[in-house]
């Protein structure tokens, strides 16, 4: 298997994986070969409750090897995919982190044809991933993933210089190599946050227990506590929908904003914004006026704000720049 070490500050290892056909699963045709001994092997030698006692095991076996799919990346990538040693016969990669960063994650492995407005030959695909919202790109020169550049390590004579861009060329580019300016939030729906609870280890263990306690003789009271449980994790989910829903009113990049391009000022909506363009914010206006919400971290070229940086640095007091 053909395994990348980026040693970044999010990503450690990137290992190449391809996706096998679900035929070929190792939850899929063990149990297949199993079943089908059971119904050749075990049903006519033995009696029907019996047989039926070690289908149930079946079952139960093959429903924990499907558990274990979603509880370890490690075993979902042994069971579901191959390993894989050239890089143009993969389709997924399992992400490492560092240390303290936290879990391993299996993430598809995207091919992008260049278009000729790019610097990059147009013969060659453009090989990346997405990590946690961030951008990992092959460079052939260094062998191995690195993470996307922006131009933030400049000297400050050559930001004072900026003057936007100046061509349709340049705009095309810069919005084919970083994207526009939009962070989607995540917003799942109610039913699929209840699977995640649902299939939790500690949820299917206490599923377990009651199942067990539904052989006593006071079963009714094991379904109460099962309804019970069902509910809190409902309740859990609603309120996690709720938050999401919450942080999604927060964007601020859907206004509109005055940016220098091609030699003049134009009114472009802050999704459209990339890497390298001058914008005026200007003043609120009145003495109601309302704050202006700065939709992409800036540096200052010229003229004073007062800045509340709460939202990034939980700072209450504003800030003169």
């Amino acid at each position: 298997m053909l395994s990348f070490h980026v040693g970044g500050k999010v990503v450690d290892r990137v290992d190449l994986l391809r996706k096998k056909h679900w035929v070929w699963r190792l939850d899929v045709w063990p149990f297949a070969i199993l079943y089908s001994g059971w119904l050749i092997a075990i049903v006519p030698s033995i009696d029907f409750g019996d047989a039926a006692i070690v289908l149930g095991g079946l079952v139960a076996f093959h429903i924990l090897v499907w558990l274990f799919t979603a509880w370890s990346v490690d075993f979902k990538c042994f069971a579901h995919y191959s390993k894989i040693n050239d890089i143009h016969l993969a389709d997924a990669c399992k992400i490492t982190p560092v240390k303290f960063c936290g879990s391993k994650e299996v993430v598809p492995l995207q091919f992008w044809k260049q278009s000729a407005v790019s610097s990059t030959p147009v013969d060659e695909d453009e090989i990346c991933f997405d990590f946690r919202k961030q951008h990992f790109i092959y460079s052939r020169e260094k062998g191995t993933f690195c993470k996307l550049p922006y131009p933030t390590k400049e000297t400050f004579g050559y930001y004072l210089k900026c003057t936007g861009h100046s061509t349709e060329a340049k705009i095309a580019v810069a919005t084919e190599k970083w994207g526009r300016n939009v962070f989607e939030y995540p917003q799942p729906t109610f039913q699929k946050l209840m699977k995640e609870n649902c299939m939790e280890p500690f949820f299917v263990f206490q599923v377990f227990c009651v199942g067990l306690w539904c052989l006593d003789e006071y079963w009714y009271y094991s379904l109460f506590t099962l309804f019970m449980l069902f509910m809190f994790e409902s309740t859990m989910a609603k309120s996690r929908l709720k938050t999401l829903t919450e942080i999604r009113r927060v964007r601020v990049d859907n206004q509109t904003i005055m940016v220098h391009r091609c030699g003049k000022w134009v009114k472009l909506a802050g999704t459209d914004l990339v890497p390298g363009d001058v914008v005026s914010i200007g003043r609120s206006s009145g003495q109601t006026g309302e704050d202006k919400s700065v939709p992409a971290d800036m540096l200052i070229l010229g003229g004073s704000a007062i800045v509340n940086e709460a939202i990034l640095t939980g700072e209450s007091t504003p800030q003169w720049k």
